[in-house]
């Protein structure tokens, strides 16, 4: 089976690279004098480590042959009707390049093929397929679709209705949010009255219907290396009699209730009023459904840990019994962004920063104390949350590090809030616990993150470098992202960034908790340096 589908892939690749580089394709079509515009992009990855040790958490060298071919089609029907689809193929071949390695077979990444080798379902092969109606004021949109409200890099409050796939490198070399998102059935409408007036224009209002055709949820990096591969979190418990001195946490043994394919518990509703207020693009948004991640405890508190396994090397391997499902998410919410003149400073380029605000307010929202030592009393808790991101965009002129061009800066706070709130401040028992957002994330009553963009151009446009930086101040650990772009041409282009995770030991390393296992720490031996290059047609 696994030799058929390899085979499969390389058929499909093999065609599509084919019809890549046909004349016919590399221009617009016309189909029953209508046009039928195909575009698309392959592009080959490959990552080496930046680990100084044989760890067991990562692997020296040669960890990462990612393959992407993305091709997408419009096609006008009509005045008022418009298809649009895409498909992706992506394939790892690492797996097949190590086959024969030993430290692969031995750190048990061999066991996450099936997890990364090749995204071979359906619903990961077609991204996109949707028709869209536009008979005067209105606006109709029925099919796999992505939606976006959230506006912000790096970090978005408001995008909650697709689920994330974030299996490789945790999603978060993807700033703009170009293929982490994952499409999903759904039915969207809009209205426009056609309201102007002096304070007031460009008004709209939107409803979107999820039927959880596919019952679709995040794709989170797993548990272990058996599942999560070279990206799985380091978990570390401290343990004296343990042969190495820690045991490991494995991939999990998971019994999560679903909702089930057009099930009503897994339908969604989401509405949004958006407009120009006084120069200030507004949008007021609603949101009833569910989480995309799913919530969790130990199936059996009495022995949360039902599999221990000891390996060849001495690792000693302990598989959780985890039990859960999808909480209900409500949340009403917000977004504006505006221009501010004032700020306009000669020095700096002339140019007006756009300042962007996101947030919403979410209803009783649940969390776990699954990770809290003792785990006899594992239950889930209700809780009333607060999230909400600021972010600055700004073009800048540093003359003395480039005359030409301006710099992009990006700066941006996201904090979270988790409590009751009465009056106007959160509030939530003191007792004792830590509470945990879907398990494994923990969460405290005030969060703060802060990233960091910043990128120029060179060279007529063709060369791009920036520069990603998260910085989470509850675990006092980061996230850099350096990188730069080539266009060598129309077609191609060359990419060198690297990946870099830093993180500190918390209080609770040392006694056998898992407070300490949070943060970017968990992933600081998985630093890797990468190239891409990427063929793009039109």
């Amino acid at each position: 089976m696994e030799k058929k589908k390899f085979w499969i892939f390389i058929l499909v690749f093999g065609l599509t690279g084919a019809l890549m580089v046909s004349p016919s394709v590399a221009k617009e079509l016309l189909v029953f004098d209508r046009p039928l515009n195909i575009l698309g992009y392959t592009s080959q990855e490959v990552g080496f480590s930046l680990s100084d040790k044989d760890r067991y958490d990562t692997e020296k060298g040669l960890q990462t042959t990612l393959t992407n071919l993305f091709v997408e089609a419009d096609y006008k029907i009509s005045n008022q009707f418009k298809f649009y689809g895409s498909t992706r193929l992506t394939g790892d071949w690492i797996f097949q390049v190590k086959h024969n390695d030993s430290s692969w077979h031995d750190k048990e990444f061999r066991k996450s093929k099936g997890n990364l080798n090749f995204d071979d379902k359906y619903w990961q092969i077609l991204r996109e397929a949707h028709v869209t109606w536009t008979p005067g004021k209105f606006f109709f949109r029925a099919g796999k679709q992505i939606i976006t409200w959230g506006e912000l890099l790096g970090l978005r409050v408001m995008d909650q209705i697709n689920p994330l796939d974030s299996r490789r490198a945790l999603g978060l070399n993807d700033i703009e949010f170009d293929y982490t998102p994952i499409p999903i059935w759904l039915l969207r409408s809009e209205f426009h009255p056609g309201i102007s007036t002096k304070w007031l224009q460009d008004l709209a209002i939107e409803f979107v219907f999820n039927p959880n055709a596919d019952d679709i949820n995040d794709l989170g990096v797993p548990l272990g290396n058996d599942e999560g591969g070279i990206w799985a979190p380091n978990i570390r418990i401290p343990d004296p009699t343990a042969p190495l001195g820690e045991v490991r946490v494995g991939s999990a043994i998971s019994n999560i209730d679903t909702p089930g394919h057009f099930n009503r518990k897994g339908y969604e509703y989401a509405f949004r009023v958006k407009g120009v207020v006084w120069d200030t693009m507004v949008t007021l948004n609603a949101f009833y459904g569910k989480e995309n991640s799913p919530i969790v405890k130990f199936a059996d508190p009495t022995n949360p840990f039902p599999v221990v396994r000891v390996l060849p090397e001495g690792q000693v391997i302990l598989h959780p019994g985890f039990k859960g499902h999808y909480p209900r998410l409500r949340f009403f919410g917000l977004t504006a962004s505006r221009d501010v003149p004032f700020l306009k400073a000669a020095f700096l380029g002339n140019i007006a920063p756009v300042f962007r605000v996101e947030g919403f307010y979410a209803y009783n929202n649940t969390f776990t104390d699954a990770l809290s030592a003792p785990v006899f009393f594992n239950v889930f808790r209700k809780f009333d949350e607060v999230r909400v991101a600021l972010n600055i965009d700004w073009k800048v002129k540093i003359p003395f590090l480039n005359p030409k061009a301006y710099f992009f800066v990006n700066p941006q706070v996201y904090y979270r809030g988790v409590g009751d709130l009465h009056g106007f401040k959160l509030e939530r028992p003191r007792t004792g616990q830590d509470w945990f957002d879907t398990a494994l994330t923990r969460v405290g009553k005030h969060n703060l993150t802060t990233t960091l963009y910043i990128d120029t151009i060179y060279l007529n446009a063709k060369l791009r470098p920036s520069f990603f930086w998260i910085h989470d101040w509850e675990f006092k650990s980061d996230y850099f992202l350096p990188q730069v772009m080539y266009d060598w041409s129309d077609n191609w282009r060359f990419t060198l960034g690297a990946l870099i995770w830093t993180g500190k030991k918390l209080p609770g390393q040392e006694n056998g908790t898992f407070k300490s296992n949070n943060g970017f720490e968990l992933f600081k031996h998985k630093d890797q340096i990468f190239f891409r290059v990427t063929y793009r047609w039109s």
